[in-house]
């Protein structure tokens, strides 16, 4: 190569090394800024949260009079959950959850109510104020959540034809959890910042709760489109979520406030999920008051604010709710709210709408991976309880796509199945169970004893009557000192 060719080509790299550098640095202020405008919002210091909520009490007391006789007035109390305030100093968003007459804080989403700085003292700003639209549009747009977004312009209209059918509680079959809200979603309570989200986005949106996490399965059969776990339990500010697009018909489950990492790690975009499969835990995390699950089905969906994907629920219909055409209601809802579809039946007592027994729906969703299991331990014929002993060893080998979480051993006791023994938790990494029955606690037994293996998995699946055999007990009670425990029947 010649001196002034080889003199050409390097004085074009260097150039195009500073002209790529100056376009770079050019960028980066707009991509910082860009990068601040994605952070979540700061919550409020505990003196600033302090000074909102006195002032949203005081606005609180004067609605009251004024909108006593709608029914959230009776209802509900407001409690405040969260507050963020802007980097000015100057407008503020306060989350509400509401407390029932049993002193019980609702799972659900939050309403919202504004602040408005005045000097020294901050005005409270309501849906229902001519201020609202305006201190709205002065926030930045990641302070307020999905529910309070309007949808993206290009957003195709629905398509799909309703009700939806075909989907099951997204728990497992035998289990229960309670429905804490529907259409309170969306009722018109201005002082306690309802609606929380709009009939729009939330007609068919349904919040299920427990007292703490609690397992998910996949509702309908679906392929995995998106889905985040990273959030640590109870993050205001960050959503874990799955959405699933269903094999037939082409809708989309959404499933919101998901627990810290419990997606397992195969259900990556694409993964084919059959109904009743594990698919999460529920929790908190992002625009929520309490662990619950928000789930809807929707006919698209979109990015939220925060990162997390929402949409207009479309009418859809449980397999395995026994009321309504398959519409859950809680018992409130339906003595105190506006009724929707004709939806006018509950699970519970209509008397006592907030007593602690309404509102539990039991699933009819059949697990897709039920436990498997072994017993090692006794073998079968094995003659047990001999002499003066009444202990027996047993030890089971167990697994599952999850884990394993519980075991007992089940006996024919006088033509019954009962679960003999303790229930036992904490299985080796390995899934094996070890523990000692005390048979005399089962009964004054003497002969042939006929026992299996029960167990559940960590989404409530139940497999029984696992490694059926026979041993022979040669007396249990050996000086007729028949202690009966018999912790429950097998059902």
């Amino acid at each position: 190569m010649n001196k002034p060719l080889a003199f050409f080509q390097l004085f074009r790299k260097t150039f195009l090394v500073i002209a790529g550098l100056m376009v770079i640095l050019s960028l980066l202020p707009a991509a910082l800024t860009i990068s601040a405008q994605n952070q979540p919002p700061i919550p409020a210091t505990l003196e600033e949260a302090n000074s909102l909520w006195q002032a949203y009490k005081e606005r609180y007391q004067l609605e009251l009079a004024i909108l006593s006789d709608n029914p959230l007035a009776a209802m509900f109390e407001p409690v405040l959950d969260t507050t963020f305030i802007s980097a000015d100093g100057q407008t503020a968003v306060l989350w509400l959850a509401v407390k029932d007459p049993n002193g019980r804080i609702l799972a659900t989403e939050p309403g919202i109510v504004l602040a408005v700085r005045q000097q020294d003292s901050w005005q409270i700003v309501i849906s229902s104020d001519a201020e609202w639209s305006e201190a709205l549009s002065s926030l930045p747009e990641d302070f307020l959540p999905a529910a309070f977004q309007p949808a993206p312009e290009d957003t195709p209209a629905n398509s799909i034809q309703a009700p939806l059918t075909g989907y099951y509680l997204p728990y497992v079959a035998g289990t229960s959890h309670r429905l804490e809200g529907s259409i309170l979603h969306f009722h018109n309570y201005p002082p306690l910042g309802y609606p929380s989200c709009t009939i729009e986005f939330c007609h068919y949106a349904y919040d299920f709760t427990d007292a703490g996490h609690f397992p998910m399965v996949a509702s309908k059969a679906g392929i995995v489109v998106n889905s985040y776990d990273g959030c640590f339990d109870g993050n205001t500010g960050c959503t874990n979520y799955i959405v699933l697009q269903d094999t037939v018909g082409g809708a989309y489950q959404i499933y919101l406030h998901l627990a810290h990492n419990t997606i397992p790690d195969y259900l990556t975009p694409g993964t084919f999920v059959d109904r009743g499969k594990y698919i999460g835990d529920t929790d908190d995390t992002g625009y929520s008051t309490s662990e619950h699950v928000h789930f809807m089905v929707v006919n698209n969906w979109w990015w939220g604010v925060s990162n997390y994907p929402w949409g207009y629920s479309v009418d859809m219909r449980f397999t395995d709710v026994p009321i309504n055409g398959g519409i859950p209601r809680t018992c409130y809802e339906i003595t105190n709210l506006a009724i929707y579809d004709n939806a006018r039946d509950c699970i519970g007592d209509r008397a006592n709408p907030f007593s602690p027994l309404n509102d539990w729906f039991i699933s009819g969703n059949v697990g897709a991976s039920p436990p498997t299991g072994q017993l090692s331990r006794p073998v079968p014929g094995a003659i047990v309880a001999v002499g003066t002993n009444p202990w027996i060893d047993v030890t089971a080998q167990t697994s599952d796509d999850v884990r394993v979480v519980s075991a007992v051993l089940i006996g024919n006791v006088n033509g019954k199945w009962t679960e003999i023994g303790p229930r036992v938790f904490n299985p080796t990494p390995a899934g094996v169970f070890d523990w000692d029955v005390n048979l005399c606690k089962a009964g004054d037994l003497d002969g042939l004893l006929d026992v299996a293996l029960k167990i559940w998995d960590h989404e409530g699946n139940v497999t029984q009557m696992i490694s059926l055999r026979t041993i022979i007990v040669d007396d249990a009670c050996a000086f007729g000192n028949y202690l009966p425990t018999i912790i429950r029947n097998v059902n």
